[in-house]
């Protein structure tokens, strides 16, 4: 068994320590346009994951190209911050995107159908 490289564990930054963007494929898109973006660092997935209202945030500023403005960002097409949002959280846990929109989806099915026992047992 080969020894894992340090480079593959780290995320890639310049000689000024500023984080590397990398061209990305929005495959949950129709079109599966490109765009550049950067991962988030440890702390900023502790964040989207832990602070309410950060994840808007935190997507916007990691997209560089094209990049959008925080007004902008507000009038973003649902389909487009679906895209974005997979694309970023695959690009910073290396899990494919169709891997997350399928965890993803099958979670919410899961919370569904327990809500829907939970209703139940009450009227029960």
């Amino acid at each position: 068994m080969e020894v894992i490289q340090k480079e593959k564990c780290l995320i890639a930054r310049d000689g000024s320590g500023n984080l590397i963007p990398v061209e990305v494929t929005l495959e949950t898109h129709p079109d599966k346009p490109k765009v550049m973006m950067t991962p988030l660092t440890k702390g900023e997935f502790q964040e989207i994951v832990n602070v309410p209202n950060k994840e808007d945030e935190l997507i916007r500023l990691h997209i560089k190209d094209p990049s959008f403005t925080e007004d902008e960002f507000k009038h973003i097409k649902p389909v487009m911050y679906g895209a974005f949002k997979m694309a970023l959280l695959s690009l910073t846990t290396d899990v494919s995107q169709k891997d997350i929109q399928s965890s993803t989806s099958k979670a919410l099915l899961e919370t569904i159908e327990a809500k829907k026992k939970s209703t139940q047992a009450k009227v029960d």
